[in-house]
């Protein structure tokens, strides 16, 4: 199992769609990491807060990068 890339505090955004299907789509903008969560089926998972409108999500690693990143 690898160790997660992001650190709690860190700000980022979402670089794919998440699969979970939820009623809106994954919404754009910057995301604040409030805590590293246990890796599910492989993938490291954190919950993050919107920025923007403070709702929190779950997320994976994948659907994530560091806000100004490529």
């Amino acid at each position: 199992m690898e160790s997660h890339r992001y650190s709690v505090g860190e700000t980022v955004r979402f670089v794919k769609a998440s699969q979970s299907g939820g009623i809106g789509g994954t919404p754009a903008g910057n995301f604040r990491v409030v805590s590293r969560l246990p890796n599910y089926e492989g993938s490291n998972q954190y919950r993050v807060q919107s920025i923007t409108d403070g709702h929190e999500r779950v997320v994976t690693e994948g659907e994530i990068a560091l806000q100004g990143s490529a």
